[in-house]
């Protein structure tokens, strides 16, 4: 009888976890310390949405919780703004939902949830591409008396501008295809295309 009934039982899974505060004071970030939880970034906003997501629903079924971002190994909540009770009284109680449902090894995501994944903006990928041309690209061509200027992003096509001395370099060919478009697409997988603007 008891060998039947111990089959019968969920394994349990180890875990651990902490909590770490964010500029949003509305937010906080339940961080799992031993392992992955999504590959990708997933967001649910309502509970009908999180229907691909157990543990998004656990949390959106909580009256003071707004949305829920599900990736790699942390969880963020969101509450909703000036609404009772504050996160020093809820802290312990998400906590231990995500902790026990993770325990159980109840599943995260569903097959099917890919769809849902959350899809940056047009705008926030130019604005991301942009930072990094500035910050890690730019400094590199103004060295050699030229420089290279974002001109625009739509439809997984990144568009750049060469200027001084990198126009009508015999080296851009290499320069954007060793240096300049690993770093975007890498960095960016909304990126399909990086062309030089004529």
């Amino acid at each position: 009888m008891g060998i039947f009934a111990g089959q019968n039982m969920k394994m349990k899974r180890q875990v651990h976890m902490h909590i770490e505060g964010v500029p949003n004071p509305n937010a906080m970030k339940f961080v799992l310390e031993n392992g992955i939880l999504a590959d990708e970034a997933y967001e649910f906003c309502d509970y009908a949405q999180a229907e691909a997501s157990p543990l998004a629903r656990k949390l959106l079924m909580l009256r003071y919780v707004e949305r829920v971002l599900i990736h790699d190994n942390f969880v963020t909540v969101l509450k909703f703004p000036q609404t009772p009770p504050s996160w020093d009284e809820l802290l312990y109680e998400v906590k231990m939902l995500i902790q026990q449902h993770l325990e159980d090894n109840e599943p995260i995501l569903y097959l099917g949830a890919q769809a849902l994944k959350h899809q940056r903006s047009d705008e926030l990928v130019a604005e991301i591409a942009t930072n990094l041309l500035n910050h890690r690209i730019r400094p590199a061509a103004q060295e050699d008396g030229g420089d290279i200027l974002f001109e625009g992003f739509r439809d997984g096509v990144l568009s750049l501008s060469m200027h001084g001395s990198c126009h009508g370099c015999p080296y851009m060919s290499e320069t954007l295809s060793k240096g300049v478009e690993p770093l975007l697409m890498g960095a960016l997988p909304e990126i399909k295309q990086v062309v030089i603007k004529k």
